[in-house]
């Protein structure tokens, strides 16, 4: 049987692999180790944006509990983002609709649930130059 905290690590790891590859930045992102004890903490934070990782092996849309783990993360700090994958389905992303259409509340309830290429593609297009700042 998987140990489920060791899962989970694994999955952030390599999420955190993947968008430093493919956003092309010269230091790896690196999970924040603090999250197992401080349950306010994010997974992953890149830039403004905060990041939780789930990755369950059944299922197909993710838990309510899990946005709003992100949510609270983020109060007042950045842009939450719930990155997730269910075994045998790709990985997606769910953000707030204000952060890919700026005229909308960033603060909205209302979410839009993204494929990874996607979301990276929204980073490069509106947030790339925030985050390769803080990259230095």
């Amino acid at each position: 049987m998987t140990n489920s905290r060791n899962k989970g690590a694994s999955f952030e790891r390599e999420i955190a692999n993947l968008l430093t590859n493919d956003l092309g930045l010269k230091n790896n992102i690196r999970r924040i180790l603090e999250q197992t004890r401080e349950k306010h903490l994010p997974d992953l934070i890149i830039g403004s944006w905060y990041l939780e990782c789930k990755r369950y092996a059944a299922g197909a849309e993710p838990l309510d509990a899990w946005w709003k783990q992100v949510i609270t993360a983020s109060e007042g700090r950045g842009i939450p983002a719930l990155v997730y994958k269910f075994d045998r389905r790709p990985i997606k992303v769910r953000v707030p609709l204000g952060a890919i259409n700026p005229d909308l509340n960033i603060l909205s309830p209302f979410t839009a649930d993204l494929l990874w290429e996607d979301f990276i593609f929204l980073l490069k297009e509106l947030y790339l130059e925030q985050i390769k700042k803080n990259d230095k």
